[in-house]
């Protein structure tokens, strides 16, 4: 085993609350050596992050380091006054944090911040400083440098946004690198090109890596030795190969099988239901087509050529047209779910408002049933909304935060005139049943539910009105594997008791795997290849499509 750079021993942190201490981790004890990527695996709330905060002493007030040992370079951080944290936090001990819209200064061009870390850390003078950030720039992979440099955060992608706090953090050349789930916002490709930087930094520095994800098939494609954490304490530790081949924990198991990029059967085969009320509001559909070639049945949506494109302002300097999606076309049967996969930016969500009517396209058809909805307005528009639901990627910022539960879900039968108060109440209570949740969440606010269960909130509010097609855009995106397991499940069940239909949209083939029956990989605006499901994972035709599965974490 390479020296060891981290020993931690027994580390245990309490929060403090109204009700007494929460523990956040129990007695943890683990090391990183040198030139060696340590992962620690686990749920929301399973103390991976606060055990990285407190390797860096940025624990908020509310938290307290209650025994253990944190050993970095013979010295034991534990307890460290922040004076001397500062000497060791960045030059050192280096964070990579998870969101980089929110870790990057808004005001103060990518060069300026760069620069302001070298200095900071000695790494560089005034003088030498722009010089030497073009250099980390360049060795970050960002294209252009010199340009990236005097670009603000919102002019970047945020696969150049990560980039560039990956360049922040190693200015000074730190010893040991903490990166706190430092892909989970990006598609699946700048994922692995960000990974893929990562490792060659330790690779050729010799930096150690602490790297929290909530993904075990990343930590097991990336890391040299595996951390399973639950409710605080590590359960189970290992390399890649005897946690894969051998979990002893139940929980590990748990988190293989939720994996998309590990589980070998899509979840959509492994179904098992239970009742589900009915509607009172509308007439219930037959439940899931049967297979293709049974019988004749008009799709729920087609779509016909589709085009969109974009006027850029004069002052952009460019006289043509963007064309954001080019000649788009797909089919998706009553009770069947189409994938809808590509990058940010191939136009995958901008597909969806056009079939939503939510924006005119330029070109092309889209019919709902056998109606033509291309260019409806007004009334006939509305009405449109009693067919067509969406459940957006950020549950927290798609729910009105002021109202309940019952008042959310509720709302489109009111904004409709359907039913009574009475009825309407029942009918939250019979769709909150639907998804799995308590009745008790009726009467509390999004800011009181977890992720997970805000996210089967904004289901039970699309099915409400009973609608024919549901569009998800990215819906399992911002949540943990565990929970995104969960809700690809509940997404099966529904669709096989109610019948209703899906457009899913990812820039995860591996997660589309496991709900769609077939895929459309869209590629700058283009279907560049479409096809049952099985189909694509067994023999995609074009290279980008290959790209995407060669970029599952866990598939190599």
């Amino acid at each position: 085993m390479s020296p060891r750079l981290l020993e931690v021993e027994d580390l245990t942190v309490h929060y403090r609350a109204r009700r007494g201490a929460v523990r956040a981790v129990e007695a943890a004890s683990f090391a990183v050596g040198e030139g060696e990527t340590v992962a620690i695996v686990g749920e929301s709330g399973s103390g991976k992050s606060t055990t990285a905060y407190a390797l860096l002493g940025l624990l908020p007030r509310s938290a307290r380091v209650e025994r253990g040992r944190i050993g970095f370079d013979g010295r034991d951080l534990a307890g460290l006054p922040e004076r001397r944290w500062r000497e060791v936090r960045g030059r050192e001990i280096a964070l990579i944090p998870q969101d980089p819209g929110t870790s990057l200064n808004p005001v103060q061009r990518i060069g300026a911040q760069v620069a302001e870390a070298l200095r900071l850390s000695g790494g560089a003078d005034r003088r030498t400083a722009r010089a030497r950030t073009l250099e980390l720039l360049a060795d970050a992979g960002l294209p252009d440098p010199a340009v990236q440099a005097r670009q603000y955060p919102s002019q970047l992608s945020g696969g150049m946004r990560q980039r560039a706090l990956i360049t922040i953090a190693i200015a000074a050349r730190p010893r040991l690198i903490v990166a706190d789930e430092p892909t989970s916002a990006l598609d699946v490709t700048v994922q692995r090109r960000i990974l893929d930087l990562l490792g060659a930094l330790v690779r050729e520095s010799g930096t150690g890596l602490l790297l929290i994800t909530h993904d075990l098939g990343v930590a097991a494609e990336r890391a040299d030795r595996v951390l399973v954490m639950r409710s605080g304490a590590i359960v189970e530790q290992g390399t890649p190969g005897e946690v894969l081949s051998d979990p002893r924990d139940p929980y590990t198991r748990s988190l293989i099988d939720a994996a998309p990029g590990l589980a070998r059967t899509p979840r959509r085969h492994r179904v098992r239901l239970t009742a589900i009320p009915g509607d009172p509001f509308a007439e219930p559909r037959p439940a899931r087509a049967p297979e293709a070639g049974a019988g004749p049945d008009v799709p729920v949506l087609r779509v016909e050529e589709l085009v969109k494109e974009f006027r850029p302002p004069r002052a952009a300097g460019r006289a043509t047209a963007i064309r954001a999606v080019d000649g788009v076309s797909f089919t998706i049967p009553r009770g069947r779910t189409y994938g809808l996969v590509g990058e940010s930016g191939s136009g995958k969500s901008t597909t969806a408002r056009l079939i939503l009517r939510l924006a005119d396209p330029t070109g092309g058809r889209v019919l709902l049933g056998e109606e033509d909805i291309t260019g409806t307005r007004g009334a006939a528009q509305r009405l449109l909304r009693r067919r067509m639901q969406i459940v957006q990627q950020n549950p927290y910022a798609s729910l009105d935060p002021r109202r309940t539960v019952e008042q959310i879900v509720t709302d489109p039968l009111a904004s409709f005139g359907l039913g009574s108060r009475a009825q309407r109440r029942g009918r939250a209570r019979e769709l909150v049943d639907l998804v799995a949740l308590p009745a008790s969440v009726l009467a509390r606010r999004p800011a009181e539910l977890s992720g997970g269960q805000r996210q089967r909130v904004a289901i039970a509010r699309a099915l409400v009105l009973n609608p024919e097609l549901v569009v998800c855009d990215e819906p399992v995106s911002a949540l943990d594997v565990a929970v995104q397991a969960q809700i690809l499940d509940l997404l099966a069940a529904l669709q096989a008791e109610l019948g209703v239909s899906y457009l899913f949209i990812s820039h995860d083939l591996a997660v589309v795997r496991h709900i769609a029956d077939e895929v459309g990989v869209l590629h700058r605006g283009r279907l560049v290849e479409s096809g049952p499901t099985e189909e694509i994972f067994a023999g995609a035709r074009h290279g980008h499509t290959r790209e995407l599965l060669d970029a599952i974490p866990g598939r190599r």
